[in-house]
């Protein structure tokens, strides 16, 4: 998995503390996709490991309120995968959901959850926080493949309309 410190972890920055859970929740997500249902057991101590705070480009280590929310998010996208799994299946025809980068997969699995569980971000705000993602832990590529997927996701879904939360896609064939 890339780290931010691959990157340059010298360039530390204040982060809003929805953006330090996202950072948490994303690398979670990829554990999860490692390690499947056993990382539940690992999981608070991995949120609170100064070590993997210390990967992240933070300036301070992301308080409590960050690390609860990373929980809500990751055990949320890890729980609901197969219908998120479906979703970025339809939106990405020309590949396998094996053939994406953990990465770039958990990214869109992140925002796929956030779209649909989300009430009070807007989808604007939640993709352009996965493509922030992607920038710092994906590839060159993945801050584009990353938009271009969730707004494809956006408007199956309906996100934006108040009342999509009973959007139901049915899986991928």
């Amino acid at each position: 998995m890339s780290t931010a410190s691959d990157s340059g972890a010298a360039r530390r920055h204040v982060y809003s503390k929805r953006s330090q859970a996202r950072m948490l929740a994303m690398q979670a997500l990829c554990l999860f996709d490692s390690l499947g249902d056993a990382f539940h057991a690992q999981l608070e101590q991995f949120l609170s490991d100064r070590v993997v705070q210390h990967d992240l480009p933070l300036a301070e280590p992301p308080p409590p309120e960050s690390q609860r929310l990373a929980r809500e998010l990751a055990r949320g996208a890890w729980r609901d995968r197969p219908r998120l799994d479906a979703w970025i299946v339809r939106v990405t025809p020309e590949w396998a959901l094996d053939r994406l980068s953990p990465v770039d997969r958990n990214i869109l699995r992140l925002g796929a959850y956030e779209l649909y569980e989300s009430v009070d971000t807007p989808p604007e705000v939640v993709i352009d926080e996965a493509v922030e993602l992607a920038k710092l832990f994906g590839n060159t590529d993945s801050p584009g493949f990353v938009n271009a997927r969730l707004d494809g996701l956006r408007s199956e879904l309906g996100v934006g309309r108040r009342g999509f939360g009973n959007a139901d896609i049915p899986p991928a064939e």
